[in-house]
C-alpha cells in the first residue's frame, strides 16, 4: 500500500541541499562517504536517515548523533516525520525495495537518486515512470558511468561517425564471486524475495554498467538509448542460487545492431570488462580498467575516464547540480529502463541450465573464501567474445543451443522460467 504523507517539498530548493539517506551499510557505505564529502564542501547537509542494522552501522550512527540528525529504523516514518524537510533522497537498498521506496519519496515532491538496477521488473519501471510524471521530477539512476563527461564524449564520436556505421558490439566480463558473496543479505542470487521479484544476476547487476553504456551509445539521439528488437540467450548456474551466474546473450536493436553480451561470475580467474563496438571505419573499444582507444582511419584517440571511486563522486556532483536546476548529465528512468526489458526478456526467453557436476570446480582462496567455478570457463568466454560465436559454438562441452525470442513489443516481465531451485537452501517464489 503506498504512503500516504503531507506537504510537498520545493521541486527546485535552493543549496545546501538537505539530503536523507536510507541505509549506510553495504553499497550504502558509498553514498554515505560520497554525502558525507559532498557535506563537508558545503554543498549538501544531513537531513535524516534510516538504518535498520544499528548493529553494524556504530561508526555512522555516532557521526548522525553528533550532527543531531535523525536516525530510523523505518524510512516510511522518516519520510513522514523528515520528509517535508528535505530536498532529495538516496536509496542504495535492496533491488525489490526501490520501486516503493521511489515513489514515497516522489510523492512527496522529493529529488531522488535510486541505485542501480531502477527496478526488478518492467512493471515496477512503469509504476515509478507514472510517480514522475505525477510529480514533475526526474528521478536519476546509478549507472554512475552515465554522468562521466568521457561517456558523452564516446557517444558525441559515434553519431559524427568518427569509427562509421556501428555493425557490431562485443562485451566481455568475468568477475569471480565467493559464497560468501551470495550471502551478504537475503536478496543475493534471489530471483524473488517475499512479494518482490529480484532477479539478481551478473546481467542485472554486477555488469549492469555495461549494458547500460552500450544501449546508451547506440541510441539514436545524443540522450536517448537503443531499444533491443530480438535476442538469443544462454544461461548457466554453477553456483547454489536462484537465478544464473553466467550468460551469453546477444540483441538486435531497432538499427539491426547485433551485440553480444558475455558475463559471469562462475570463473576463476578475473577479466575486467571490455566493450568492443566495430564499425564501418575503425573500432572503440572501452575499459573498465585502463584507457579506451577509439580508431578509425584518421588515427588512434585515446580516452581516458577516471577510476571507479571517483566516478562515483561525479555520479553525486552531477545530481547536486541538477537538483539546482542545472543541466548536467543524468541516467533517467528511460535510459535505465532498456537494460530491465533485456534482463527480464532473457529470464522469460531460456530456462536456467545447471552446470553437470563432471565441469564445476571448488578452489578456496587466500582468504578462505569458496569459489564454485565452471572448468575452463575463462578459454570458452574468451573464445565466444572473440570469434562472436555461443559457447556450444566455442566447444563448451556443458553448452546449450542459443534459444532466440522477438521481444519487438515485449513490455512486462512475464515469470515464465522463474520456478523454484530443486536442491537449493535458498528458493525463489514461483512466477504466478
Amino acid at each position: 500500500m503506498a504512503s500516504n504523507f503531507a506537504e510537498l517539498t520545493p521541486i527546485k530548493p535552493n543549496p545546501p541541499f538537505r539530503v536523507g539517506l536510507i541505509g549506510v551499510t553495504g553499497y550504502g557505505q558509498d553514498y554515505f562517504k560520497c554525502l558525507n564529502d559532498l557535506a563537508e564542501q558545503g554543498r549538501v547537509e544531513w537531513g535524516a536517515v534510516t538504518i535498520i542494522n544499528p548493529e553494524d552501522a556504530k561508526e555512522q550512527i555516532e557521526i548522525f548523533e553528533n550532527l543531531g540528525v535523525p536516525v530510523f529504523a523505518d524510512y516510511r516514518q522518516m519520510l513522514e516525520l523528515e520528509g517535508r524537510n528535505l530536498d532529495w533522497v538516496c536509496i542504495p537498498t535492496g533491488i525489490g525495495f526501490h520501486k516503493q521506496m521511489a515513489i514515497d519519496c516522489l510523492k512527496l515532491g522529493l529529488h531522488t537518486l535510486v541505485e542501480k538496477p531502477l527496478a526488478p521488473v518492467l512493471q515496477d519501471i512503469e509504476a515509478i515512470q507514472a510517480a514522475e510524471r505525477e510529480a514533475g521530477i526526474v528521478v536519476s539512476v546509478g549507472f554512475q558511468h552515465t554522468y562521466v563527461e568521457d561517456t558523452w564524449k564516446i557517444k558525441k564520436r559515434l553519431l559524427e561517425g568518427a569509427i562509421g556505421q556501428v555493425q557490431r558490439v562485443d562485451c566481455l566480463g568475468l568477475w569471480p564471486r565467493s559464497r560468501k558473496y551470495y550471502h551478504r543479505n537475503e536478496w543475493a542470487g534471489k530471483l524473488r524475495a517475499g512479494d518482490s521479484w529480484i532477479l539478481d544476476s551478473p546481467f542485472h547487476n554486477g555488469f549492469s554498467h555495461l549494458v547500460n553504456l552500450i544501449l546508451f551509445w547506440l541510441g539514436e539521439t545524443f540522450d536517448s538509448g537503443a531499444d533491443p528488437q530480438s535476442l538469443s540467450a544462454e544461461l548457466y548456474r554453477v553456483k547454489s542460487i536462484d537465478s544464473f551466474d553466467t550468460v551469453r546473450t546477444v540483441a538486435t536493436t531497432e538499427r539491426g545492431v547485433e551485440v553480444a553480451v558475455t558475463v559471469s561470475h562462475g570463473s576463476l580467474r578475473n577479466i575486467d570488462p571490455e566493450i568492443r563496438i566495430a564499425g564501418s571505419k575503425g573500432q572503440l573499444l572501452w575499459r573498465f580498467s585502463g584507457a579506451h582507444l577509439l580508431e578509425s582511419d584518421s588515427g588512434t584517440e585515446t580516452i581516458v575516464s577516471p577510476n571507479p571511486v571517483e566516478i562515483r563522486k561525479l555520479m553525486f556532483d552531477a545530481v547536486v547540480d541538477r537538483i539546482g536546476g542545472g543541466e548536467t548529465r543524468n541516467c533517467s528512468t528511460g535510459l535505465a529502463r532498456g537494460v530491465c526489458k533485456w534482463a527480464n526478456a532473457i529470464h522469460d526467453t531460456c530456462p536456467i541450465e545447471n552446470i553437470p557436476d563432471k565441469f564445476r570446480v571448488t578452489v578456496s582462496s587466500e582468504n578462505g573464501e569458496v569459489h564454485d567455478a565452471i572448468d575452463n570457463l575463462e578459454y570458452f568466454a574468451l573464445k565466444a567474445h572473440n570469434e562472436g560465436i555461443s559457447f556450444k559454438a566455442a566447444g563448451a562441452p556443458w553448452a546449450i543451443e542459443p534459444i532466440v525470442r522477438d521481444v519487438s513489443e515485449y513490455g512486462a516481465f512475464e515469470g515464465k522460467f522463474c520456478y523454484p531451485v530443486e536442491g537449493n537452501d535458498r528458493i525463489a517464489g514461483v512466477a504466478k
